[in-house]
């Protein structure tokens, strides 16, 4: 890849941020999404962008109350994935019998309503804030 084809560090955060609004739109799911995804993709692709333990890293595209919202909701993941009663490898009842997934769904519904106020950013030209709504991604 040459540095042409290389995206900014700004279009870079924009995707990302657009992802985790994808993320929190399965969990604002709660048990459906987990029957959707499976138990350990529920886990794993919200855990592509935060860390398993420890503060997130957050991405400049974020507003202040956007990263207050979505940091709740990593704590709470993060509470969830370490829960020692969940085993390594779960089922969709496992996960969905332990409460997680009802219990974090009102804090990412929340988070992404905030999210959304702005919109998601483009994915090909940098933006200082979104310049159109987008729809939820199709599943």
């Amino acid at each position: 890849m040459t540095d042409e084809e290389k995206p900014s560090e700004r279009l870079v955060a924009q995707r990302v941020r657009n992802r985790i609004m994808e993320e929190l739109w399965g969990l604002a799911e709660g048990d459906a999404e987990v029957s959707k995804v499976g138990p350990v993709e529920w886990f794993e692709t919200f855990f592509d962008w935060f860390p398993y333990q420890g503060e997130p890293k957050w991405y400049p595209a974020m507003t202040t109350e956007e990263e207050t919202a979505v940091r709740t909701v990593c704590k709470l993941m993060q509470l969830a994935i370490a829960d020692p009663t969940i085993p390594k490898h779960p089922t969709v009842e496992q996960i969905t019998s332990s409460g997680w997934p009802e219990r974090i769904a009102p804090f990412a519904k929340k988070a992404l309503d905030i999210m959304l106020t702005r919109g998601r950013f483009s994915e090909d030209v940098e933006e200082e804030e979104p310049s159109t709504p987008i729809p939820p991604p199709s599943s």
